[in-house]
């Protein structure tokens, strides 16, 4: 496999490129599905000051946070784009660095709030709606644009200074119909009935192709029956409890209370509590592994959200692993020489992170 070429260019707010610093950074990606992306990288200050000096600029005019946009390509595919929330300057007996991260753009919406109420309104639309509403206001406007959004289920919203981040993010998780989303690195909204696809052909094996595998187990988040709490005072106030006896014969009964605020209606808060119950289940089990990608066929082609066979040989404890996991974050650490390490965190397709019993 070729050694891979990463490209970071920094842009100001009007998307307009100010500087390549490809070759003075080591950047580490953190892509998720369905939530906030992230970059960091550290850069040499002494090396920067130069490089804007020689353009005749200076490096808080171009690397500044909630000011400075960034985009990073793999072999000119690009694969994030997000804004700068910190920007840290250490000076020390050796030397000083700049540490850099950046949050990919669906972090910009929870500072955002709406005050709007949604009556049967497809959850798509009404996520777009909530963007589109607080970025026609003056100096709100990020640049987010309208792409494909799938038909998925029309549901009631009051949103009471509600954040926009919250509001998009909910409808991933809230049964009866959830969407997967994204905000692209060029600024476009779309939703999917599914981001990516089933791809069991990819195997990764330890202790072939898998460099290291860890499979915790975690009780922290079993619960087996909710008690879903919607808006109202008092006698009004809307409750919805769900539970499993299946789980709770087999754990006992493990409760957690939810808060719905913005939900007004019975159905609906039916159907966000339902929809915690399904996730919480089982004991937590989410394998992670760390990846030799040049063993990996098609590894460019592998996107957030696909599905992969993952197996662990000659193993009586960790046998359970064995199957069809759908990959939920990708951390990608690319050294000097542009040598990736790369390591996968799943949960299972069926299950929202269960392994099956």
């Amino acid at each position: 496999m070729d050694i891979p070429e990463y490209t970071v260019i920094l842009y100001d707010l009007s998307n307009q490129p100010i500087m390549d610093i490809s070759k003075f950074v080591n950047i580490k990606l953190n892509l998720k599905l369905n939530n906030v992306s992230t970059v960091s990288f550290t850069i040499d200050t002494l090396l920067l000051e130069r490089l804007c000096a020689s353009v005749g600029t200076t490096p808080r005019q171009v690397l500044y946070p909630a000011k400075t946009e960034l985009k990073v390509y793999r072999n000119n595919l690009l694969k994030f784009g997000g804004i700068v929330s910190s920007v840290n300057t250490e000076y020390s007996e050796n030397g000083s660095t700049i540490s850099v991260s950046a949050d990919s753009y669906i972090q910009y919406f929870a500072k955002r709030f709406i005050k709007k109420t949604y009556t049967s309104t497809d959850r798509s639309a009404i996520a777009w709606d909530a963007i589109n509403t607080v970025q026609s206001v003056t100096n709100g406007d990020l640049g987010v644009t309208q792409g494909t959004l799938a038909t998925i289920y029309s549901s009631d919203l009051t949103a009471d200074y509600q954040d926009v981040k919250s509001i998009i993010m909910n409808y991933t998780t809230y049964a009866p119909t959830t969407y997967d989303f994204e905000i692209t690195p060029d600024k476009v909204f779309n939703t999917y009935t599914r981001i990516g696809s089933d791809k069991p052909e990819i195997e990764l094996v330890y202790p072939q192709n898998i460099v290291s595998i860890k499979v915790p187990r975690s009780s922290d988040t079993l619960y087996n029956k909710i008690i879903g709490i919607g808006s109202g005072i008092g006698v009004e106030r809307l409750e919805s409890i769900k539970q499993d006896a299946i789980s709770q014969l087999t754990y006992r009964v493990q409760e957690s209370k939810q808060l719905f605020n913005s939900v007004s209606d019975q159905t609906t808060l039916d159907h966000n509590t339902d929809g915690i119950l399904v996730q919480s289940l089982g004991v937590l089990e989410l394998p992670s592994v760390v990846i030799n990608g040049s063993l990996i066929d098609d590894f460019d082609n592998l996107i957030i959200g696909d599905a992969v066979t993952v197996r662990i040989d000659g193993s009586t404890m960790c046998d359970d692993v064995n199957g069809l996991y759908r990959i939920y974050s990708m951390d990608i650490q690319v050294s000097e020489n542009n040598q990736e390490q790369i390591s996968l965190s799943f949960y299972n397709p069926d299950s929202g992170g269960e392994i099956n019993q």
